[in-house]
């Protein structure tokens, strides 16, 4: 008998094996846009950036693939997209941003002669620019593709109006002026997606009020059980994960929502439930600190004093 659970066990974990390689070989690695545009039969306008009308890539297929460069996916149609190992339906008028290295896939389902473009740029044509410094900002490129950018009418103009322009730039003679012209459009390009998705966030969101209150959920039940003792403080990871949310677009919401970062949400509720069992216990500080997944006591009265202004035992003595 237990000879052949190991053998059924064996069997199985070689059928994982064979998936896993099945998996890993059919992602294509795509180094380059030439790469890109040479394999699914697109015309290239630069080597470093160019805007693809995906009813001109005769060969793009529905494939998984990983590339060296960013992706911009800009649909006006309804349809799916793999991103990762997963499939995600997309609504009308819908942007996903693709940052080098991730896995995707195509976007199917879009009516032929749709307006759907991709554009595709490398890293290297923003390096040592004023917009390589603020990249840090475009947190969008984390996210998940199920937290793509849905544009209103209005907003789909705008976009259409911008990768047309880059468009139209990249089909022009390179001249002196060409790549700040070209960095400008994209820089334009990328302030429009923060003021979008703001205004997704807000929509999301209903003003803060839900999510905030699920995150308070999250955390309540959190400090209401083991897990502080056995893994520590809540993270930012954790607590998105729970709520369905890739860890970017989570703390996007809650700073937008609430003018706190993700991270400092969790230490004000921290210090609540800090101040909660300092009041109703008579648990030493130090005791307390390990109860709510601080390695240290000397880090709680970090915390403590930074949210509060006082340490922990200032608290419990001015009572």
């Amino acid at each position: 008998m237990i000879y052949r659970y190991m053998l059924c066990m064996f069997q199985f974990c070689v059928f994982l094996c064979q998936i896993l390689i099945k998996m890993i070989t059919e992602i294509i690695r795509l180094n380059s846009i030439g790469d890109f545009c040479e394999r699914y039969g697109c015309k290239m306008q630069h080597p470093l950036i160019t805007v693809l009308d995906k009813t001109e890539c005769a060969k793009l297929k529905d494939e998984l693939r990983s590339c060296g460069f960013y992706c911009v996916f800009f649909t006006g149609e309804s349809g799916s997209m793999t991103y990762g190992l997963s499939r995600y339906e997309y609504g009308e008028a819908t942007m996903a941003f693709i940052a080098p290295d991730q896995i995707f896939g195509n976007a199917t389902g879009h009516k032929e002669g749709t307006n759907s473009k991709l554009l595709l740029f490398h890293p290297s044509i923003i390096h040592e620019s004023p917009l390589s410094s603020k990249f840090k900002y475009y947190s969008f490129f984390s996210y998940e593709s199920n937290q793509a950018l849905n544009l209103t009418p209005e907003e789909k103009l705008v976009m259409d109006s911008l990768f047309e322009g880059i468009s139209l730039e990249l089909e022009l003679p390179i001249d002196a002026s060409s790549r700040s012209i070209i960095l400008a459009f994209l820089d334009l390009l990328f302030s429009y997606c923060l003021r979008f998705y703001a205004r997704q966030y807000h929509s999301e969101s209903k003003g803060g009020d839900q999510l905030i209150d699920r995150f308070n959920v999250v955390l309540k039940e959190y400090f209401e059980s083991n897990l502080p003792v056995e893994k520590g403080l809540p993270t930012v990871a954790y607590c998105a994960k729970r709520l369905s949310l890739s860890p970017n677009y989570f703390g996007d919401l809650v700073k937008k929502s609430s003018g706190h970062t993700a991270k400092e949400h969790i230490h004000i509720a921290v210090v609540e439930r800090v101040k909660y069992l300092i009041v109703s216990t008579k648990m030493s500080i130090s005791e307390i600190a390990y109860a709510v997944g601080f390695k240290y006591p000397h880090h709680l009265s970090r915390v403590f004093r930074h949210v509060t202004g006082i340490t922990p035992i200032e608290f419990r003595t001015r009572r």
